[in-house]
């Protein structure tokens, strides 16, 4: 009887449910992935939350957290709208989310251990689910839970706040009104997140830079035709070059993370880096 009750105690634990205002982000942000609010679309905060059966508070709330993520542009005396941005737009932030985020990603291949691939390739397994489905909510949150697995390791939450803003607009706009036929877009930028992986488990910062430079820019030209070969001083980043971290060698794996060439996961679609990144080169 004690060990019944034992038992049901653990079943016994905090329901989390969301707060109004995180309910009625996740439906405006819904509403903006499938089109139902498209880009440039402005927001009209009396007959939104009329919708949504919530009061105005409770909706500039949801609009904040929305701003936030780049889902929605709020300006003074000018109202709220869907993102919409131009090609410069999304150069000039791919620009700056470039520069950080190969930062994070050396300091990250000096932290990887066999955990933090396995929750990695965890959310790769969950981004290529939700691709061959065409669900671009659940996509979205896993490939921002990706990322931020990846700042946390990297050991520097200034680093990390400043990613997650920048990274947040990017990743907004790639998901606003993608038609279905985008699907193989989203299959390759699981592709993608499988070679960063693979970069990082070397333990070596260069090549987990090498990895996510050439996987990612390629990734990038080819669905969005951003070039940004000239602005490639990231390319070579001074962490590499100090005393103490892993030299431009193949290196072994660190803190028992291991190739994903291995044995690392049964799901054969997280399969070895492309034949590309085995040689170091930049797409």
């Amino acid at each position: 009887m004690g060990a019944d009750r034992s038992e049901t105690s653990n079943l016994l634990r905090p329901i989390q449910i969301p707060s109004a205002p995180a309910a009625a982000a996740e439906a405006l942000r819904n509403a903006i992935l499938v089109g139902d609010l498209k880009p440039g679309e402005r927001l009209l905060e009396r007959k939104l939350a009329a919708r949504l059966r919530i009061g105005q508070p409770t909706l500039r709330e949801a609009l904040k957290e929305l701003d936030y993520q780049g889902f929605v542009r709020k300006g003074p005396q000018r109202g709220t709208y869907v993102t919409q941005l131009s090609r410069e737009d999304f150069r000039k932030i791919q620009e700056v989310r470039m520069a950080l985020e190969v930062l994070a990603i050396e300091k990250a291949a000096l932290h990887f251990t066999r955990e933090a691939e396995e929750e990695l390739c965890g959310q790769v397994r969950a981004m290529h689910a939700a691709a061959q489905a065409f669900d671009l909510g659940t996509f979205h949150k896993s490939d921002m839970a990706f990322h931020r697995l990846l700042w946390a390791m990297a050991g520097n939450e200034y680093l990390a706040k400043a990613l997650e803003l920048v990274a947040f607009r990017l990743f907004a706009f790639v998901l606003i009104q993608r038609p279905r036929a985008a699907r193989n877009e989203f299959l390759d930028a699981t592709q993608q997140h499988r070679e960063i992986v693979a970069g990082l488990a070397t333990g070596d910062p260069v090549k987990a830079r090498q990895a996510f430079v050439a996987s990612t820019l390629k990734f990038w030209g080819e669905h969005h035709q951003v070039g940004l070969a000239g602005s490639a001083s990231w390319c070579l980043s001074p962490l590499a070059a100090e005393p103490g971290t892993a030299s431009s060698e193949v290196a072994p794996a660190r803190n028992g993370a291991t190739q994903l060439n291995e044995s690392t996961t049964s799901d054969s679609h997280l399969a070895a880096p492309s034949p590309s990144l085995a040689k170091g080169s930049h797409d």
